[in-house]
């Protein structure tokens, strides 16, 4: 590694002469990550992930309610999660940063890009709900199973054309539960305030 103190400037390669001024004052962490590289192009942006903790998953009835599902996302991106849930057409993806529940036990959460394509790059919760919160009970894919037993991205898989939402036409098997008793499922969340 060169010593900054006693290479002269001029002879650093042109793209990175600002990042060695900066790395000798110490400002090196204050660049932003967009910064273009040596060959001037713009570098490419990086996807914010978003790796879901317990309290992330909060009372079903303040979340946004689509059809069936509650949801929210946690990285500022509510409205285009709410317009792709109102609007399903096939080839769409949710942004990073969704959440998706349909019972207060189970959740799916969006990830950053490169997380699990073949997934979507969805991570499934096992949860338990009570008056004092949320805990994980498991989280990751394929050990993942619904309150009716069968596995979550087993399920979720068939809908691979909607970025794995589960809904009456895209093609999951239909779960033994009307709509009425969801409802009824999310209003009995133990996480809501009476």
């Amino acid at each position: 590694m060169r010593n900054l103190r006693s290479t002269p400037l001029g002879s650093f390669p042109r793209g990175r002469r600002l990042r060695a001024l900066l790395l000798g004052f110490g400002l090196l962490a204050l660049v932003p990550s967009g910064c273009s590289d040596d060959t001037g192009a713009p570098a490419a942006p990086v996807a914010e992930d978003f790796v879901a903790q317990a309290s992330d998953f909060e009372c079903l009835k303040d979340w946004e309610r689509v059809r069936n599902i509650r949801l929210t996302n946690k990285l500022g991106r509510l409205e285009e999660a709410l317009s792709l849930a109102r609007d399903p057409r096939p080839g769409q993806q949710y942004p990073a940063g969704t959440i998706i529940q349909l019972f207060p036990g189970e959740a799916m959460v969006k990830r950053a890009p490169g997380y699990d394509p073949a997934n979507n790059d969805w991570e499934y919760f096992e949860l338990a709900t009570s008056a004092r919160g949320t805990e994980i009970l498991k989280r990751g894919r394929d050990d993942i199973v619904n309150m009716f037993g069968g596995q979550c991205f087993g399920c979720h898989e068939a809908a691979r054309d909607f970025d794995f939402i589960c809904e009456n036409d895209h093609g999951c098997v239909e779960l033994p539960v009307t709509g009425a008793q969801i409802a009824v499922l999310q209003g009995g969340d133990p996480r809501c305030s009476p």
